[in-house]
């Protein structure tokens, strides 16, 4: 595999990252493969001035599985409309309440 990262240089943050398999690999004896040139892309951005969230990730493979299935594949996976959660609590008192 080769790779690339972008970083971002008043954060510190990383921001883009791509991995390309070189060639082609093998899991198990004849379990899976993953052909050469295989791609992924994670991007990530600062929401709100607060917090690092996913962008982005694009996937590129050609695989095959067992001796039978043949795959290529483009997946584009886009993430928007961030909701910072919110919730709303109460302590309530232990004191003087009956024994179970």
């Amino acid at each position: 595999f080769k790779g690339r990262l972008w970083i971002d240089k008043s954060e510190y943050e990383w921001v883009r990252a791509e991995v390309e398999s070189i060639d082609t690999v093998s899991f198990g004896l004849f379990l899976a493969r993953l052909g050469k040139g295989a791609r992924i892309v994670f991007e990530q951005k600062k929401i709100n001035d607060e917090i690092w969230l996913p962008l982005a990730v694009r996937l590129r493979f050609d695989a095959r599985l067992g001796l039978v299935s043949n795959f290529r594949r483009d997946l584009d996976i886009t993430f928007r409309d961030w909701r910072k959660f919110q919730s709303e609590s109460r302590i309530l008192s232990t004191e003087g309440s009956p024994p179970e």
